[in-house]
């Protein structure tokens, strides 16, 4: 079971609860110690908290060693009862050897419920990653983007994604494109 009744898009690491509603977690969350919102023995690299019109806290996470370690993301939302629930999350294996994970927020749906554009970065000379878009609407959370890329930006920007990749033509070097393709993603519901 990845999560809440086995939402494929809550992938937390092994062991650990999708819900926090203990008494003194919650007094903890409030005096600002995300603690209890992390995997046991990770650290928050990131967050970014939401409040309007949906109470979410997006944390970026890692653990172990700079040159071994796991890299997450977890979206949490406040639910009514005052309990936080984690309603989108992954783990990144060590194998994939990503650095950290950056995250920015804005809307893109339309729906006034801020959106989450993450980078996963890999490194390398092209700055390669993973990018996601997470759509949140109340008590649930997806991807509703992907794209793994190179030699790529990618921002929220008036409600729209926009992305500034390079284009290589065959023998251009690495350090210099021939070009810079800048192209705007839409939501359209789909």
């Amino acid at each position: 079971d990845p999560g809440p009744a086995g939402d494929p898009d809550v992938r937390l690491p092994e062991g650990m609860p999708a819900v926090v509603d203990d008494a003194d977690a919650l007094a903890l969350i409030a005096s600002g110690d995300l603690t209890p919102l992390l995997p046991p023995g990770a650290s928050y690299t990131s967050r970014v908290v939401l409040r309007d019109p949906i109470e979410q806290i997006v944390l970026t996470w890692s653990d172990g060693d700079p040159l071994r370690r796991r890299n997450g993301l977890i979206v949490w939302q406040r639910s009514e009862e005052e309990s936080w629930q984690a309603v989108y999350a992954f783990t990144d294996p060590v194998r994939l050897g990503v650095f950290g994970i950056r995250v920015d927020a804005g809307e893109l749906t339309g729906d006034a419920i801020p959106d989450v554009l993450s980078f996963e970065d890999v490194g390398g000379s092209g700055a390669c990653g993973t990018y996601r878009v997470i759509a949140s609407t109340l008590g649930d959370a997806s991807e509703i983007f992907r794209r793994d890329a190179c030699d790529t930006q990618m921002a929220i920007s008036g409600g729209d994604l926009r992305i500034r990749e390079a284009v290589f033509r065959a023998d251009d070097p690495h350090c210099c494109p021939s070009a810079f393709r800048e192209s705007i993603v839409r939501w359209n519901g789909t």
